[in-house]
Formats: C-alpha cells, structure tokens, sequence
C-alpha cells in the first residue's frame, strides 16, 4: 500500500510540471538562458535576450539547458530541475528525521513537508530557490549525519565531505547565501553549546579543497571572461541588492513571517511551539563513545558526548538553521517569498522531532486553520472579482478554486474526527494531505488563467502572423515593457525599445541591440518592410499620436501585438 502511494505521488508531482505555460516573469527568464546557452553555445557566461546576464551563477541553467538537450525544449524539461530537486528533498526529509528520531519523526517530518503551500507551489515553479534549498538540506542532514552516535570515524569525515559538497553547489545555484546559511548557524550553535573544538570536526583538511575545487572555478573563468562580473555579481547583486532598496522590493520587516504562517498553515501551531520554545525539549542526547580519530585526532562523537563534555543537540542545529534565516532576510532591504524556503525542509524536522508533533491540541488548531484558510479562498475570489482583471481570474479559475476549498474544509473535517477518536497518525496524515492536494489544485487553477500571466499564446499569435523562429524573419520589438516567457516560445530574441531594467549591464556593453528611444524607434519602423512590435495599450496609443503607422492584429491581457500590415 505504501509502495502504491508512494508511486501515485511521485507521478502527480511530475507531471504537475508539466501541465502549464511558462509563468513570467521567472519562469520565462529562467527558461530562456538555459535555451539561449544551448542554442549560442556559451556556456560560461549566461545570457538573456543576446545580453550578459551575471545576476546569478550559473547551476540551475546547465543542469535544464541539459534537460533541454534530452527532452526537448518545452515546459516540463524547463521545470525538470526544480521539480527534481524539490522531491529529493522531500526524500531527505523523510530520511533525516528517521535516522534522527525514528520512523514516525519521518514520516511527520515528510507529512509537514507536503502540506506546506510554499514548499510545493515552489517545487513546481522554475525559479533558483529550490534547487538552492536541496543543496542547503543537503549540507544541513550530512552534517547532522556526520555528528550521529554510531558513525564511525571514516563515515563522519564522509558526511562532512559531502556537507562541503552540498555548500559548493549552493554557492553555484545562488551565490553567497550557500555558504553564508550554514556557517551562521555552525558560529551561532557553538556561541549556544560552547563547544569549540567542533571545528576539529569539520574536515577541513579534505572539505576546504573539495569546496574550492567545486565552487571556484566558474568564478574564476566568468572574471577573466568579462571584468566587470566581480563587482557586479559581488558588490551590486549582494551587499546593494541586500542593504539598500536598489531592487525596489521593500516589504516591512514582518513580511517573512506573514509568508512563512501562510506557506505551512497546517501545522503553524507546532511551528509556533518549536520556535518559541527551544529548550522545552532539553538537548538531543546520543550514545557515542570515543571511537578513535575523526578529524585531526580526538574522538569523532557526533550525536553523543561532546569534546566539550556537551552533548550534541541536532534540535539546536535546526532551531538556529530556522531563526537564521528568518532574521537575515527579515533585515533586508530586498524580499521576495521565496528567499525563507530553505526554512520549510529544516523547520519541518524540528516540529518532526517534538513530541508534541501530534498533540490533539495541535491537531484541533490544525483543523480550525485549514477550515479558515478554505473560507479565505472564498473571500479572497470574491474580493477579486470586484476589478476587470479579477473578474476574468475568478471565471478562468473559479471551479478550481472551489475545489480548493472544499480540500480545505475536508481534510479540516476529517482531521477533527480522528482527533475526536484518538487517532493522531490518521488526524495529522489526513490534514496534510487535504493540503498537499489543495496546492495541486492551485496548480491546476494556475492552468487555466495562463493567459493573463504567460506569454505563450502571444507567441503563437506572433508565429502565425509570420515571425519566423530564429534569426529569420521580420524583427520583433518589445517596446517599453519586456514578456520574460516570450523570447522562449518564439525560439529567438527580441529588440528592446526603450527599456533597460535588469539589461543595463548588457545594454552598457552592447548598445546595439537595443533602441534607446521612442522617437528611433518610430524612425526604424517606418524605414522597415516588415516587422512585428509587442507594446502596452498606453504606448500604443502614445506612438499613434506620433503618426507611426500601426496595425493592430492581437491583444492579450495588458499587451497588444501590432504590425506594419493595413
């Protein structure tokens, strides 16, 4: 029965990857310089729409660029990475929270996972988060798994070596924040235990070198290809983009935590607990003995008696791993949502690990929040319909986001009735997987509003009036605006008309590729034969009052496509 479920789930969570267009502007942007790499054949430098793109480095594009190469440029090879990296991570979970507490701490720690909205709308949308979060888990469970009671001295430097891996290639997804992560929480839990001489266990003879070998030489290459990568990836896109409002992302400082209550909804009241009261459970207590060297000379004794006479607390780890994460981007001058998804895997575990994972208060509370969340799903499409472009979501949508609800107040019902006779496996598993099944619904609802949020059918009005994909054909122009989804689909870039945005760095280097200004514009297009241009309704309408000669053929949500054709 186990296996059945177990193979059910691992087809839904694929092919949910599949059964939608490219949203923008991530998904489009994340797609298209992995397509652009595979097509131009630069490897090295990533780029987006023919311009240098050094914003991040450069894992998560190989690894679908690679996809592309076996199965075809299309959404699911797009997702594929993302997708992949969530559902290992699902395994890791399940896995650590056995080797630390036992079975029933991983099937919890598996259970609070899947009913996370934020962990699996996340594991099915192409964005560099949850491929950074797998390699974050990674180095946070080998870690774990190097300081166990019963490993011995040879398996200890062997999970140390592969946390040094997982840091490596976190640093390749996204930068800093891959090594940052753990080593605040390795400083902030030896200022907690006092226990000093856990840097003896570290392996850093072998894990410093591994590390290096691994992270530093793209780096190297991408600084000798282009001279200003080190101050722009370094300067501009960490210490600006974190310190100051450079991005336009302010949010209050609470905002994490509202994101955070909303994305584990299910089981925020042992979230809450965990969080709030981290020495209600006392220390993580193992049995390991002096078993010989583990790294230059001492006992390797993770997991039981310290060097320092304390023992090993993996709760600690977890609970410093979460408030972490929490402060640091808390403090930032730039939020998105999912910058704290590497909170969800460790934050899981902690709860996991708790006895009171299950507690009948726990799991009533669970039951009211599931069945306020289904009545704020109404109230939210009802609250939308009052606007035009809300009106045409609700209708797009609306079966869907009834059927959430009713996920929602099920899983609310039959939870409170196991509760009621004492079963709390059956309450909790119920609960989570009413939740699990309302994200993939929001997936499916997601469906059927691409066309306000895609710009997939755009693209197919653009190549059945005749832009040709690849270099051939009439030009298209984006002007004053840019669709991150629509180079994707046409198979080919677009010329910028008076638009910079994250393409300044490019556009520095390489100002022929864009078109500074309106007024050139309307000179390019009435010296033209052809061309195609794809513009907001107010630019539109501003270019008419210029005299430029437009033919109007489609319009999609806020874009209209327009050509020189009466």
């Amino acid at each position: 029965m186990l296996g059945v479920a177990t193979m059910c789930g691992t087809v839904l969570w694929f092919a949910l990857l599949a059964q939608r267009p490219l949203f923008d502007p991530d998904e489009g942007r994340y797609a298209e310089i992995p397509r652009e790499m595979l097509s131009g054949g630069d490897w090295l430098i990533p780029h987006l729409n023919g311009l240098a793109y050094l914003e991040k480095p450069p894992l998560q594009y190989w690894l679908t660029a690679l996809a592309f190469r076996g199965l075809g440029q299309g959404e699911f090879a797009a997702r594929l990475t993302t997708g992949a990296a969530g559902f290992l991570t699902l395994g890791l979970v399940y896995l650590l929270g056995r080797r630390l507490w036992g079975a029933d701490a991983g099937v919890r720690a598996l259970l609070f996972t899947l009913a996370s909205v934020l962990f699996v709308l996340l594991g099915h949308q192409l964005t560099l988060d949850m491929l950074l979060s797998f390699c974050l888990t990674a180095a946070l469970g080998s870690f774990l798994l190097a300081q166990a009671a019963d490993v011995s001295p040879r398996q200890c430097r062997a999970w140390m070596l592969a946390c040094w891996m997982g840091m490596a290639l976190a640093v390749l997804a996204k930068g800093l924040i891959g090594v940052l992560i753990p080593a605040a929480t390795l400083c902030g839990y030896m200022l907690w235990q006092r226990d000093w001489r856990l840097l003896r266990r570290l392996n850093l003879r072998w894990g410093l070198p591994l590390f290096g070998a691994v992270a530093l030489p793209w780096f190297a290459l991408a600084a000798r290809a282009d001279p200003r990568f080190l101050g722009f990836f370094f300067v501009r896109e960490h210490f600006q983009r974190y310190l100051t409002p450079v991005e336009h992302r302010t949010q209050p400082w609470w905002f994490f935590l509202l994101v955070l209550a909303v994305g584990i909804m299910p089981w925020l009241p042992q979230a809450a607990r965990a969080l709030l009261s981290p020495f209600m459970d006392g220390a993580q207590r193992g049995s390991c003995e002096a078993r010989g060297p583990c790294e230059a000379g001492g006992p390797c004794e993770a997991g039981g008696r310290s060097h320092a006479g304390r023992p090993f607390d993996a709760r600690r780890v977890l609970w410093i791993w979460c408030v972490f994460v929490l402060v640091f981007f808390s403090a930032s001058d730039s939020k998105l949502i999912p910058y704290i998804l590497p909170v969800v895997p460790a934050l899981a575990l902690l709860c996991a690990g708790r006895g009171a994972a299950d507690s009948r208060r726990s799991l009533w509370a669970g039951a009211l929040l599931s069945l306020a969340s289904g009545m704020g799903v109404l109230a939210y499409a009802s609250g939308r319909w009052n606007s035009p472009e809300g009106r045409e979501l609700v209708l797009l949508a609306g079966p869907v986001l009834l059927g959430t609800c009713a996920l929602l107040c099920l899983g609310a019902v039959f939870c409170a009735v196991f509760a009621v006779r004492r079963r709390p496996r059956a309450a909790l598993t119920s609960l989570c997987l009413a939740w699990f099944a309302a994200s993939c619904s929001i997936l499916v609802a997601a469906q059927a509003a691409q066309s306000l949020f895609s710009a997939k059918d755009a693209a197919r009005a653009l190549l059945a009036r005749g832009a040709a994909p690849g270099d051939a054909g009439p030009p298209v122009y984006s002007v004053q605006s840019y669709q991150q989804s629509l180079p994707f689909y046409l198979r080919r870039e677009v010329i910028l008309v008076d638009y910079r945005d994250e393409f300044d760095l490019g556009l520095r280097e390489d100002p022929q590729r864009g078109i500074a200004t309106l007024l050139l514009f309307s000179r390019v297009w009435q010296a033209e034969d052809g061309g195609f241009a794809v513009m907001a309704p107010r630019t539109l309408d501003r270019l008419r009052t210029m005299g430029v000669p437009m033919h109007e053929f489609a319009r999609f949500a806020d874009r209209v496509m327009v050509d020189r054709r009466e």
